[in-house]
């Protein structure tokens, strides 16, 4: 079974899921980068039905052990076990609106204003807080990023039972948002 990591973007679930499985995974600029196959469900405006993001789990299931995706409504909707990760910090929540907004050009900043209604950083680290108490209401597979800066994902991936990953990506990448490791 493939587990799908949801979360909001700069929150660190292409990390979550390469954590799980790093097939075809590589770190640029500080940021994990999935294969375009296994990264559909950031983007699930792209799917014209429900059915076809069915359909789409079912085949990358095949290749990988786990999938990132920010479509919260279609997991809770298909009662699937997903694992969030979510902010519950407000210093922890700008950092990731921040990230967010570093990582992307003003035109994917520009769309999720628009979708989202998020204006400044602020509104979008208001959204990643109150979205991860809106995803804990429907998974006890939590995650939080605070404790991924803290250096413990591997151990809270561990507590939901998931128990062989990826070390060596999560290290490398600690470093690199200390700044250790270019």
């Amino acid at each position: 079974m493939i587990d799908i990591v949801y979360y909001m973007g700069g929150a660190c679930g292409d990390l979550i899921a390469a954590l799980i499985d790093n097939t075809g995974v590589e770190i640029h600029n500080g940021a994990v980068l999935h294969t375009e196959d296994r990264r559909r469900l950031k983007k699930p405006h792209t799917f014209a039905t429900d059915e076809d993001k069915d359909s789409y789990i079912e085949l990358v299931s095949q290749k990988y052990r786990s999938i990132p995706s920010h479509d919260l409504e279609y997991h809770i909707k298909r009662q699937h076990n997903f694992i969030a990760v979510i902010v519950n910090d407000n210093d922890v929540a700008k950092w990731a609106a921040t990230r967010f907004k570093h990582l992307h050009n003003d035109s994917v900043w520009a769309s999720m204003s628009d979708m989202c209604g998020a204006k400044s950083v602020e509104d979008y680290a208001q959204m990643l807080i109150d979205n991860g108490n809106l995803a804990k209401k429907h998974t006890s597979r939590i995650i939080n990023l605070e404790n991924v800066l803290n250096g413990d994902a591997i151990k809270s991936l561990q507590d939901i039972g998931i128990k062989d990953c990826s070390e060596n990506i999560y290290k490398n990448w600690l470093d690199l948002q200390k700044g250790l490791f270019h």
